[in-house]
């Protein structure tokens, strides 16, 4: 097995020159650093095929192959959620492909940080992303078939949106052929044709979408080759409705035919059932300089077409590549000896344990830490008095819409009444939320999964109820009691 390149290491591009500041991830393929284009210092994902890594020599070809196929595909792919390739050359005797380093983490990570179903107007928001970018595919000439979609292969952006990052085994779908060459694909998240039985097409990749999305709202993953059954996905989710139920099943039927017949279609089905403004995205920078020199074998290089992105709205840019950055939605403290990023409020590096600069020192906070930034343009006409077991006090209803929930930093949602330190994980990341309407201040559950109490009775969730002096409000150990100023 080759050594991996260390830090401080310069590889010699075709366009420019890279310094590998720190490895961040291991695949089946190859490694992925964080390195520094010397050029400007960006800060990119390259990404080493490791040939020696593998034993066969047919295994090695295979794989030299395929991360040649993929590199190229990137190159010709403009779209704001996937991620963007720069150029791919031969260095030492290994091919490498540079690509925008995107921050955040992967959808697999982030359900198996929180070990829970997720909120289901954030799933569906990722869907209708997803769905976009397999439009986006599918609609090229000739047609692109992701084939492997799950949460391993989606980056979650701080802001929300989301990245497409490994294109492996995506291919052209090649008409009047009747099934794949190879049978490629993972075991659960596949669709029948996909395991040799047929020609995969946009309707494949419909159904894979469908099982990330039942993966990503059930914390359970989709059982090869069966259909969730009507009510399985809300009995262990009810934050789930039944109309984004609906859309999961008949993405996941076994017969192609009954699917939605496009990721567009799919795309506006889920799009009926968001509630919530959808997160954006933008390519990266300079993503029109870009380059390849074919990897093997040797070619002419040709002229690259860069197709503009459809349905694509526009946000500043963001960087990264795989799962391993990630989990720091922060600026991170990078460590001074081996290039590591560490969370914010590290001391020590999490790779080599060096020493890391101090951040700035915070204020203490007070007991109860301040749960809102007043605004002294608004006078409060209602307010909570809050009881936790670490005590008890008022809060003025400054701003209004006033969402009740727990912070998530890593998608910068931030609730007007955060619980986070009051409450035992029983509060959703969102809630509830309070608004005025007229004179009269409502109350309304937003699909929390442990639900709201209401003067002793759980409320139904998207249904406004009125708030009267003397209502109480339970949210697990958080008691909030209604009153007029």
């Amino acid at each position: 097995m080759l050594d991996q390149l260390m830090p401080g290491t310069t590889v010699q591009g075709t366009r420019a020159q890279y310094e590998v500041l720190a490895t961040v991830g291991r695949g089946g393929m190859g490694v992925v650093y964080r390195a520094r284009r010397l050029s400007d210092g960006t800060t990119v994902a390259l990404k080493e095929m490791r040939p020696a890594d593998v034993a066969k020599s047919e295994d090695r070809d295979e794989n030299r192959r395929l991360f040649t196929q993929e590199a190229e595909l990137l190159l010709r792919l403009s779209h704001p959620n996937i991620v963007t390739a720069y150029e791919t050359f031969e260095w030492d005797g290994r091919p490498y492909v540079v690509m925008e380093f995107v921050a955040g983490v992967t959808l697999e990570k982030k359900l198996r940080d929180a070990n829970a179903p997720q909120f289901e107007q954030d799933v569906v928001a990722w869907g209708v992303q997803m769905a976009r970018v397999l439009d986006y595919l599918h609609t090229q000439k000739p047609p692109i078939i992701y084939r492997d979609l799950k949460p391993a292969n989606v980056i979650l952006t701080p802001s929300g949106a989301i990245k497409f990052i490994d294109f492996g085994v995506a291919r052209t779908f090649k008409e009047r052929k009747a099934k794949d060459t190879v049978a490629i694909g993972t075991y659960g998240y596949a669709p029948p044709e996909q395991y040799g039985k047929g020609q995969t097409d946009a309707r494949s990749d419909v159904y894979t979408l469908g099982a990330t999305l039942y993966h990503m709202l059930t914390n359970l993953g989709p059982i090869p080759l069966r259909t969730p059954e009507v009510g399985s996905i809300q009995q262990v989710n009810p934050s789930v409705r039944s109309q984004t139920e609906q859309v999961i099943i008949k993405a996941m039927q076994q017969d192609r035919d009954l699917r939605w017949r496009s990721a567009g279609e799919m795309e506006q089905a889920l799009a009926a059932c968001l509630q919530q403004p959808l997160p954006v995205a933008t390519p990266a920078p300079d993503a029109t300089q870009r380059t390849v020199t074919p990897v093997v074998p040797p070619r002419a290089q040709r002229q690259l077409q860069v197709p503009g992105a459809t349905r694509a709205p526009e946000l500043g840019p963001t960087k990264q590549i795989t799962d391993a950055l990630v989990g720091i939605a922060e600026q991170p403290t990078f460590c001074p000896a081996c290039g590591r990023g560490n969370r914010p409020t590290a001391r020590f590096c999490a790779t080599c344990g060096a020493s890391l600069p101090a951040p700035a020192p915070a204020a203490k906070p007070t007991s109860p830490p301040p749960l809102i930034l007043p605004t002294p343009s608004l006078q409060p006409a209602g307010r909570f008095h809050i009881t936790t077991s670490r005590g008890s006090w008022d809060f003025p209803l400054q701003t209004v819409p006033c969402r009740i929930g727990r912070r998530d930093p890593s998608q910068n949602h931030y609730p007007e009444l955060d619980l986070a330190d009051y409450d035992r994980g029983h509060a959703s990341r969102r809630h509830a939320v309070i608004e005025r309407r007229g004179a009269q201040f409502v109350l309304t559950d937003v699909g929390s999964i442990n639900g709201t109490i209401l003067n002793g009775k759980r409320i139904s969730p998207h249904h406004a109820y009125p708030l009267q002096a003397g209502d109480i409000i339970t949210i697990g150990d958080v008691k909030m009691q209604f009153e007029w100023s």
